[in-house]
């Protein structure tokens, strides 16, 4: 059994959907999965989003998102689910990495990746081989 951290994975993802100024979707960071959040007009300050995951693992997680953004503060909301808000706008152009970390993985599981709220939803399904991360 391993917490994220190492190997690859084979991915499917949701296709992004758009709303207000901002498309969420998912990419690389650091060799790392990420989701991403693409600012195609100012991001108000006050705008929220909620990521999760599921995983068939019996291993308690303690789940939590890094933003490249210091206008989105993180906080924990349980072992499987994190909230995002901006304290600041966020302007257009920006490129904002969420990259979700603390989830447990067991040999041959699979991990479910969630985001939603400003800028629509996005979703990844890993399905793992020996306890591996995602990477990119």
């Amino acid at each position: 059994m391993a917490l994220a951290g190492a190997a690859a994975l084979m991915c499917v993802t949701a296709q992004a959907a758009s709303a207000d100024n901002a498309t969420l979707g998912e990419g690389c960071y650091g060799g790392w999965f990420a989701f991403t959040l693409h600012a195609t007009g100012d991001i108000p300050a006050g705008s929220s989003w909620t990521s999760s995951y599921s995983a068939a693992s019996s291993i308690p997680g303690d789940y939590m998102v890094n933003s490249t953004s210091g206008a989105i503060t993180v906080t924990q909301a349980g072992p499987h689910t994190a909230h995002l808000v901006s304290t600041a706008t966020i302007s257009a152009g920006t490129v904002v990495y969420l990259q979700p970390t603390g989830y447990p993985l067991t040999t041959k599981s699979s991990l479910n990746l969630n985001i939603s709220g400003y800028g629509g939803s996005a979703h990844a399904t890993f399905q793992t081989q020996d306890g591996e991360s995602p990477n990119c």
